[in-house]
């Protein structure tokens, strides 16, 4: 039977209670320390990291449990603005500078997805966790169209000039038109059977090609103009065991990475590879780096967030190991570069920021529930939502 795991809104918990020393429910807080490294209060706070504000998104949860807040915030550098939506079907609307609430949208589910913005057109798209798809304008928070396309949504969409990409959760790719939200094509990867892990790859769109990935083991090449395949590559091909296909693990979660002519991409299982972006053609593949679900990059680093081996910084263009930090409260969820440092959040911790030269670590926000969202960075400027439903903002 294959299993599928569908994040909810309590998909994920923390066994323990909402925060106490956080203002009530919807009120800004400044001027307090939020860098906590424990209930002690012992302060972990450091140079790479300082909190500028928080504000409550939701409520206070009193229960066993919380929800796992998976929306990263999109950033609007125009206009001083923050989205972001939550797991109480909610998108926020708020000013960068200090938290300010400018407006709250309802939708009929909750969000897991980074809202896609377009500044420059007043556009903004917000998914659902049960497929429905709000383009709003961004200024006022007002309804556009809305469609439902019948797939979970948890990753951001990719914009061009026409139309609105998304990748669903149950491997499917989709094109909306920008005009009226009518589907202009759809692409669907048939699943295999077995354990999945939880999550999925997102979107990117370099050089007239849609990159994105699979549960089934495939990292795929799309035509943006009608959908059909350019090339595919076939990661369960690589594995000595072919049962291995059956038993399952075999997933593509990461978004593949595009820098310069090649591509980079992990299987959980089957390891790292480095593809060449025109033709699929597979350069290197290393399968000892395995348990990887995100990568990121700088212009000479390639950081890597693995659940078997941590956080690891290799080189460019030479794939060499920089450095490696396994101790970690956790897994990695997310790695972002900033200022030439990582941000990585723990899955049962923190959200920490590491030198990009050497991985030694420069700072930290520990909350009582952790971070499950990404962290959103611009300017010096960053916000993530923790799992309590608070929004950090923090400088960098």
């Amino acid at each position: 039977m294959r299993t599928v795991t569908t994040p909810g809104r309590f998909a994920c918990a923390a066994v323990l209670a909402a925060s106490s020393w956080l203002a009530g429910c919807g009120a800004v807080t400044g001027g307090e320390d939020f860098t906590r490294l424990d209930q002690a209060h012992a302060r972990a706070a450091g140079p790479g990291l300082r909190v500028r504000w928080a504000q409550e998104l939701g409520p206070q949860f009193g229960g066993l449990y919380v929800p796992v807040e998976r929306a990263a915030a999109a950033l609007d550098r125009q206009h001083g603005r923050i989205f972001v939506g939550t797991t109480q079907s909610e998108l926020w609307a708020l000013r960068n500078d200090d938290g300010r609430r400018l407006y709250r949208y309802a939708t009929e589910s909750s969000i897991e997805a980074e809202p896609t913005l377009d500044a420059d057109h007043d556009e903004l798209y917000v998914a659902t966790t049960r497929g429905v798809v709000h383009a709003l304008h961004a200024g006022a928070g007002t309804l556009r169209w809305k469609v439902e396309t019948g797939s979970s949504i948890s990753k951001p969409g990719v914009l061009s000039e026409d139309a609105l990409y998304l990748v669903t959760d149950d491997d499917g790719v989709l094109a909306l038109s920008r005009i009226d939200g009518s589907v202009l094509w759809r692409y669907k990867r048939e699943p295999r059977a077995g354990l999945q892990i939880s999550g999925h790859a997102g979107l990117s769109l370099r050089n007239h090609r849609l990159l994105t990935a699979f549960t089934d083991g495939s990292i795929v090449a799309l035509s943006p103009g009608d959908g059909h395949v350019l090339w595919l590559v076939d990661t369960t091909l690589d594995f000595a065991d072919p049962a291995q296909t059956e038993k399952g693990l075999v997933d593509v979660d990461t978004t593949p990475l595009q820098i310069g002519d090649m591509i980079y991409a992990a299987s959980f299982l089957g390891g790292f590879y480095a593809i060449d972006a025109a033709h699929g053609a597979v350069q290197l593949r290393n399968p000892e780096l395995t348990g990887i679900t995100t990568i990121t990059n700088d212009e000479d680093a390639l950081v890597l967030g693995s659940a078997k081996n941590g956080v690891v910084c290799l080189e460019l263009p030479s794939l060499e190991l920089r450095w490696k930090r396994s101790k970690l409260r956790g897994a990695p969820g997310s790695v972002t570069i900033g200022s030439h440092l990582v941000y990585v959040t723990e899955t049962r911790g923190a959200l920490l920021a590491l030198a990009l030269a050497d991985g030694r670590e420069e700072g930290r926000l520990q909350t009582e529930h952790g971070f499950s969202a990404s962290p959103s960075m611009l300017d010096g400027r960053g916000v993530i939502l923790g799992n309590s439903g608070t929004l950090y903002a923090f400088s960098y």
